[in-house]
C-alpha cells in the first residue's frame, strides 16, 4: 500500500510538472503572437502614403456580445452564456480598392451571470453536467479583458458590404483575490464576420469569435469509469458598431 501511494504521488507530481511546462509553452506562444500582431501593424505603418486611398483611418468601435464556454466532448454541457461589452479604438489601413487591414485595442467586460447552482449553500442544480469551476468563473464576478485583433477585410457591392476574418488575441486581467479560469488568462482565436456600411461614417457588423486556446485544465469521469480530459474554449457572437473619425 505504501509503495502504491508513493507511485501515485510521483505520478501526480509528474503530471503537475508537465501541465506547468505546457502552460508556460502556451503563454510563450501567445505572447509571441501578440508581438507578431503589433509588429505587423507597425510594419504596415511604414508604407508611405502615395495616394489618398492609402492613408490610415481611425475608428471608434462598440461591441455587444453573447459570450459562452464551449465544452468539447460533453454534448450535454451548458454554455454558461453571459453578456460581454467592448469599447475601443481601431486602425484601418487600405491595401487596395477592395481590401483593408484592421487592428485596434478594445477594452471589454464579461458581465457575471446567474449561477446554475441554487439553494442556501448553492449545492443544487438542474444541470447535471455543469462544471463548478466554469460556473464560478461565469457567475462569481465581472471579468475585464483586452482584445487585440488583426483582421483582413474584403469589401464588395460598391464597398457597402465587407467580409472579414483574422486573429484575435485576448488578455484577461489578473485578479489575485479571486483566481479562476479566466484570471490572467492569455488566449487567441479566430474572429470572422460581415459588416454593412449604413452611412459614410457608420458601419454595423456581426462577428463570431472561436477560441483556439484551452482555458480549462481538468477532466471528468466518463460513464464507463475512465477519466476524460476536457478542452474548453471561449466563444462569442457580437454586434459591432464602427464609427469612422
Amino acid at each position: 500500500m505504501k509503495i502504491q501511494t508513493l507511485l501515485n504521488v510521483g505520478l501526480n507530481e509528474k503530471q503537475r510538472l508537465m501541465s506547468t511546462r505546457i502552460n508556460k509553452l502556451l503563454n510563450v506562444r501567445i505572447i509571441g503572437t501578440v508581438i507578431f500582431l503589433f509588429s505587423s501593424q507597425w510594419s504596415v505603418a511604414q508604407v508611405s502614403d502615395r495616394t489618398s486611398n492609402s492613408k490610415f483611418r481611425y475608428l471608434v468601435v462598440l461591441g455587444v456580445a453573447r459570450s459562452t464556454f464551449e465544452v468539447r466532448d460533453v454534448p450535454s454541457s451548458p454554455k454558461y452564456p453571459s453578456l460581454e461589452l467592448r469599447l475601443g479604438v481601431g486602425l484601418v489601413k487600405p491595401l487596395g480598392k477592395f481590401c483593408e487591414l484592421k487592428s485596434g485595442l478594445y477594452f471589454g467586460v464579461k458581465v457575471k451571470r446567474e449561477s446554475y447552482y441554487f439553494g442556501p449553500t448553492k449545492n443544487f442544480t438542474y444541470e447535471p453536467s455543469v462544471i463548478p469551476r466554469l460556473d464560478e468563473a461565469a457567475s462569481n464576478r465581472n471579468h475585464f479583458v483586452l482584445d487585440i485583433p488583426l483582421i483582413l477585410q474584403f469589401n464588395i457591392s460598391h464597398n457597402k458590404v465587407g467580409i472579414r476574418t483574422g486573429l484575435n488575441a485576448r488578455l484577461w486581467k489578473p485578479h489575485n483575490d479571486d483566481v479562476d479560469v479566466l484570471a490572467a488568462l492569455h488566449e487567441i482565436g479566430i474572429l470572422s464576420g460581415i459588416t454593412h456600411r449604413i452611412t459614410q461614417r457608420i458601419n454595423i457588423g456581426l462577428d463570431l469569435y472561436l477560441g483556439l486556446s484551452n482555458i480549462y485544465h481538468g477532466g471528468i469521469i466518463s460513464n464507463s469509469g475512465y477519466p476524460v480530459s476536457l478542452k474548453v474554449t471561449n466563444q462569442f457572437a457580437q454586434l459591432t458598431v464602427e464609427y469612422s473619425l
